[in-house]
């Protein structure tokens, strides 16, 4: 194992925020998901990549091994179709309200996703057999099909945002943050594509310029996780599952009124035994 140079630099404090950025994001994903609520696998996954990431960006101040320069690698780009899903999950939440586009919108990005976790695993592989963090041909392929998910999630939101009046209160609120969301997750495509198209490693998001980095990739992931946090925090819980504990508490009460009615039934028969025997 060869050791770092022991120095604490910028891109070092760029990790820390993220370490503790992200597990506050971490943290409320768990929250969601014991409340049942929107978006909690995504941003908790997502959180858990940028910790791991951030944590073994810190490492490299100790191990400079390029084993965990590729895990820092693999978890900053790996992590963002995890947003793309976050945004999908708040349109089909639109979508089961007012049905306004086919299911296959929606399944369209899964099979790119899929063919994109391959690429990844390729693509770390590839780097971590060499000390080169440099574009390859997974990694721009990688970004070929994610760039092609991201067109796919804005046509998506095009087709909900021209009927946005036909939307619920909260499907307009949701529908909002994806509309906000999707020019800040350019910003991050953007970076990434300008490295895969460029090699130039002022881009490279593990050893590029920091602030580059900083402007646009750290605070705009930031500010799309911690927006769709806030948006998930003002609506209510998707109405399927508001709908499941209704019937919930409708069948405890049926249970109730069961057993109420059976004890009548059995009072009477008492009533009547006695008046029988006298």
């Amino acid at each position: 194992m060869s050791s770092g140079d022991g120095v604490f630099g910028y891109r070092h404090s760029i990790a820390t925020a993220q370490l503790v950025l992200f597990f506050i994001a971490l943290c409320l994903g768990i929250y969601f998901k014991l409340s049942h609520r929107n978006g909690w696998f995504c941003i908790g996954m997502f959180s858990i990549f940028r910790v791991v990431g951030a944590g073994c960006m810190l490492g490299t101040i100790t191990n400079d091994a390029s084993s965990v320069w590729a895990g820092v690698f693999v978890c900053e780009s790996f992590g963002m179709a995890l947003i793309v899903f976050l945004l999908l999950e708040f349109m089909s939440r639109a979508n089961n309200a007012v049905p306004t586009v086919h299911p296959r919108w929606f399944w369209y990005p899964q099979v790119i996703t899929w063919a994109d976790i391959g690429l990844a695993i390729g693509g770390f592989a590839s780097a971590s057999k060499t000390d080169s963090l440099s574009p390859t041909k997974y990694t721009q392929a990688s970004f070929g099909l994610f760039t092609g998910l991201y067109l796919i999630v804005v046509f998506t939101f095009w087709q909900f945002w021209r009927v946005r009046p036909t939307f619920p209160r909260d499907e307009k609120l949701v529908l909002r943050c994806v509309g906000v969301s999707l020019p800040l997750l350019a910003i991050r495509t953007a970076y990434s594509l300008i490295y895969q198209i460029t090699g130039d490693q002022t881009w490279n998001a593990v050893k590029g310029n920091p602030t580059p980095y900083l402007v646009m990739t750290f605070l705009p992931e930031l500010a799309i996780i911690f927006l769709c946090i806030g948006e998930i925090l003002l609506v209510r819980p998707p109405p399927r599952e508001e709908k499941d504990k209704r019937n919930m508490r409708e069948r405890l009460r049926g249970y109730a009124m069961i057993g109420s009615d059976q004890a009548s039934r059995e009072n009477q028969a008492d009533q009547t035994r006695l008046q029988a025997s006298v």
